[in-house]
């Protein structure tokens, strides 16, 4: 009876080790985003994570919970900064708040086109930023696209700053984008999001600014019947995932999520980029009336914004943007 119960205690022990083993070899990761299901940046995401499944042979999982479940954007960079979210999609402007040389990614007319973007966020200014995000345990693993952002409005079309004297333009409450917006030559007045709609058809608000996509997708071409070409910024965003969280990986699953996490940012990238101009027609299709403006002549009028807040970026960032 005793050589049984040894016997049956050794099997179990060996069965309990083998579990624990796989279990340990299984990595389920959470990756939180503000945006709905079938927002570029989640489908995108989806696809990534099922291929990143697929490659590992299931060993990482990488779930993603869309539509703001989590909480905002700030709540995802604080619980990164505290292990409590695994990773999250996050736009520049709420890293700003936490590392200022954040801002240099939302100065107005900082980019140019999408292949400048990836140019310089993959370089060396790109590198430094993410060396800086890590100081607060948050490990950038790519960067995204939303679009390139303009001024549209209901009063009429934009082609110089003269054009913008006397428009309320609603922005983000940001001191960046209120001081670029001004430099344009609109009254920018900050106000939540999910006011703006009513706002602007009440006559409350004049405008606004955002990229195509958004501007469609949010049916803003109901309200506004003007779209003005201005791309002024062309803030990026973030995947990233929490030191605490990337800690538990294996070494060579936090290779392939790096690896692969690239190539998630140049498909979303491309797919985006794509996508604007698409928005861009699509908006022309339900009336609104399109125009290009004079861009020498926004950049020129927001040189005080860069040259206030590039103090607050400091030298070495900015020379790296240089």
């Amino acid at each position: 009876m005793k050589k049984l119960i040894i016997t049956l205690f050794t099997m179990a022990l060996m069965v309990m080790l083998a579990h624990t083993s796989w279990a340990a070899d299984k990595y389920k990761l959470r990756l939180a985003s503000v945006s709905g299901p079938s927002h570029l940046h989640n489908v995108t995401m989806k696809e990534w994570a099922e291929t990143v499944k697929k490659e590992t042979d299931g060993r990482l999982d990488i779930r993603i919970l869309d539509g703001a479940q989590l909480g905002g954007e700030r709540e995802y960079i604080e619980g990164m900064r505290l292990g409590t979210i695994d990773m999250a999609q996050v736009s520049t402007g709420p890293i700003s708040s936490f590392v200022p040389q954040f801002m240099v990614c939302a100065l107005p007319y900082v980019f140019q086109d999408y292949e400048q973007i990836a140019a310089t966020l993959e370089g060396p200014l790109g590198q430094k930023l993410f060396e800086l995000l890590k100081q607060e345990n948050i490990i950038g693993l790519t960067w995204f696209t939303n679009g390139f952002r303009s001024v549209f409005n209901s009063k009429r079309p934009i082609n110089n700053p003269a054009d913008l004297k006397g428009l309320k333009i609603r922005v983000m409450e940001s001191p960046l984008m209120v001081g670029t917006l001004n430099s344009m030559g609109a009254s920018a007045t900050p106000m939540a999001y999910g006011e703006l709609y009513t706002a602007l058809q009440q006559g409350v608000m004049d405008g606004a600014e955002n990229a195509p996509g958004n501007v469609l997708n949010d049916k803003f071409y109901e309200v506004a019947k003007y779209f003005s070409v201005t791309e002024h910024f062309a803030p990026p965003g973030v995947v990233a995932i929490s030191n605490a969280a990337y800690s538990k990986l294996p070494e060579d699953l936090q290779t392939y999520l790096k690896e692969s996490a690239k190539e998630l940012g140049k498909m979303e990238r491309a797919a985006d980029k794509e996508a604007q101009v698409k928005f861009l027609e699509d908006l022309k299709a339900k009336g609104v009336d399109v125009n290009t403006v004079d861009k020498a002549a926004f950049t020129e009028a927001v040189k005080p914004v860069i040259e206030q807040f590039s103090e607050e970026i400091g030298p070495e960032v900015m020379d790296l943007l240089k």
